[in-house]
């Protein structure tokens, strides 16, 4: 099929992900196993190319190619990794990094800006203020086992049960600790911290290279369109380099392909909430101001680690323009009932499943948006069509008449 007005045949993707301690390998490979279950659901056939690295290691193309029995798309996909970064982050020794991780949660408290989380988006707040409540009762522990023992008469220096407390401190951050993420909540925390700081010169110089590549890829590629994609605390990464392309190169919004930045299950006011963040502030204003580039931000109400249908240009009183597209996805329907019983109670799962695959048919599908038919403008014009306009089997059927249906429409994988 022809690429026509509501349709490409090529298409570049621009992906950032989230704060996982996963390489980009692990990265590949899940991606790679998703777009099966992608496949599996909508009837297409995919296949995806090994990684190719050009000439810097944080920028991976995977090649992939998608069709159906009357439509084919070649995606580019650059993965823009800061894996390494985040591996900087885990290779600290806990001397060092659950200090720093507890230093992160005070500063957060003491800005107001957990204070914000409550009154914009609360079910953030009760996320952030999980690895606080941790700390707080694993010194309590620590100090009720110190004490106990003092009043049992056993002989101890002041400073012996200092050493002692501290040291059940970390048993306990590292049982049950580990099965509960406390460390990693607590690098987390620290990384957000540092780059609304802006701390982070490794971070900063990551950035230089994503705006370098991405401001030469949209002047190069030959696609029909390209899609910049930020997941999670990677919607920062995503709303930074954008902004820093649009700041070396004013014109690049009308440069090449039209250009959408698509952030699902978004942590963008995580840090920009932070009165520190003000580079983060001027970033996300430039991206609204450049209103030649759609913005489309998924939000899902059981997923605490995003700030369910909030506006960021208004939250932050930004002058601006205009508003990204805000659309609600609901987890349950993009799993199935049976997939999502499973997994409901793994809230980390969930905030995952923006980027992985879909057991059903549903509006929104991370692998449909980088590697279906359809372009963003539709998608975002017409919410369900992405349903509605492909057959049982696989075929593309535009402007066809789907049931009457909302964003809730769900249509079973075989």
């Amino acid at each position: 099929m022809a690429a026509t007005s509501d349709t490409v045949s090529k298409r570049c993707v621009i992906f950032l992900g989230g704060y996982e301690h996963v390489s980009a390998s692990g990265q590949y490979n899940r991606f790679a196993r998703e777009i099966g279950r992608f496949d599996r659901t909508w009837n297409f056939a995919t296949t995806v190319g090994e990684p190719i690295v050009h000439s810097d290691p944080a920028v991976q193309v995977w090649p992939v190619v998608a069709q159906g029995p009357n439509w084919r798309v070649e995606t580019e996909l650059r993965y823009y990794s800061w894996n390494d970064l985040i591996e900087e982050d885990f290779a600290r020794p806990d001397w060092r990094a659950i200090p720093a991780g507890i230093l992160a949660l005070a500063d957060f408290i003491v800005t107001g800006t957990a204070l914000r989380y409550i009154v914009v988006a609360w079910r953030y707040w009760l996320f952030s203020f999980y690895p606080f409540a941790l700390s707080v009762l694993f010194a309590a522990i620590a100090a009720s086992i110190v004490y106990g023992i003092s009043r049992l008469g056993v002989p101890m220096p002041w400073f012996a049960g200092i050493v002692l407390g501290i040291a059940i401190f970390w048993g306990l951050a590292r049982w049950p600790g580990d099965r509960l993420r406390y460390r990693y909540m607590l690098n987390d925390w620290s990384f957000a911290s540092a780059i609304a700081w802006g701390r982070r010169r490794s971070y900063r110089a990551r950035l230089r290279v994503f705006a370098e590549d991405f401001g030469r890829t949209v002047r190069e590629t030959d696609a029909d369109e390209v899609l910049i994609v930020g997941h999670s605390l990677g919607a920062v990464l995503a709303a930074e380099t954008l902004s820093a392309a649009l700041k070396r190169d004013p014109g690049l919004a009308r440069a090449g392909p039209p250009i959408t930045l698509m952030t699902v299950g978004s942590s963008l006011l995580k840090v920009a909430l932070h009165p520190a963040a003000r580079g983060l502030r001027r970033s996300i204003e430039r991206v609204l101001n450049a209103v030649d580039i759609a913005w489309i931000d998924y939000t899902a109400l059981v997923d605490p680690l995003n700030f369910y249908r909030t506006d960021p240009g208004k939250v932050l009183g930004l002058k601006a323009p205009r508003a990204p597209v805000i659309r609600t996805a609901r987890i349950r329907s993009m799993l199935g009932e049976a997939s999502y019983k499973l997994f409901k109670g793994n809230f980390l799962r969930l905030h995952r499943q923006f980027v992985m695959g879909n057991g059903a048919r549903y509006h929104y599908d991370f692998f449909m948006a980088c590697c279906g038919p359809m372009t963003q403008a539709a998608r975002i014009d017409d919410m369900t069509a992405s349903i509605d306009n492909f057959a049982e089997d696989g075929r593309y059927l535009p402007n066809a008449e789907g049931p009457a249906s909302d964003s809730r429409t769900v249509r079973p994988a075989p």
